[in-house]
């Protein structure tokens, strides 16, 4: 009986071993499945993973794009409503021209009557006075015309003169001032010139 035990034992020894090698086998080829299947996951990743990064790329080249494209809109925007305000300032110091002329030739009128108070010179001279720094701060100025050479770019000949005293094409005398905005002629003078 002792014998029969042992060969027992043995049999089951065997039994369990060999399904332990089996095991074993299946086990290393299930280990080399499994680590193929990690790789090839590994490697869809990283395709994945170099898509994003070139998809990130071009959208954040697109976004640089519509930035730079915002930025040059919005300069452009600022330099025509600069153009807008300067263009319409500068229409509208030309309409003030007559008003200037007009309260000038009201002052000399005055300064010529006899019989004007001379509080109503004062008024006419203070009101000349302040439309003319109003005029100058916003940048205008009065063109030099008499005892000038003639710039037919400031200047508007209404006639020719003789004169002994001054040379040929220098301005012998202002009919009507003439006034620059900036670098830009308002009005240029009406002058008479030398022949």
């Amino acid at each position: 009986m002792s014998e029969k035990k042992r060969k027992k034992e043995t049999e089951l020894k065997t039994e369990q071993v060999e399904p332990q090698e089996e095991n074993n086998g299946s086990e290393t080829s299930a280990n080399h499945k499994g680590e193929t299947e990690i790789s090839e996951e590994r490697s869809e990743l990283e395709a994945a993973k170099l898509e994003w990064e070139k998809e990130k790329e071009e959208l954040l080249d697109r976004i640089m794009r519509k930035q730079a494209d915002l930025d040059n809109l919005r300069r452009i925007s600022k330099m025509e409503q600069a153009e807008a305000r300067e263009y319409a300032l500068f229409n509208f110091l030309n309409k003030l021209l007559p008003v200037l002329d007009n309260i000038e030739r009201a002052l000399a009128s005055a300064r010529s009557a006899k019989e004007l108070p001379a509080s109503y010179i004062q008024g006419l001279e203070m009101i000349l006075k302040q439309l003319e720094q109003i005029l100058e701060n916003e940048g205008v100025s009065v063109i030099e015309a008499e005892g000038t050479t003639f710039d037919p770019h400031c200047h508007h000949a209404v006639m020719e003169v003789e004169s002994g005293k001054q040379e040929s094409g220098i301005v012998a005398e202002e009919l009507q001032k003439g006034y620059r905005h900036r670098q830009r002629i308002l009005r240029p003078s009406m002058v008479k010139v030398c022949k």
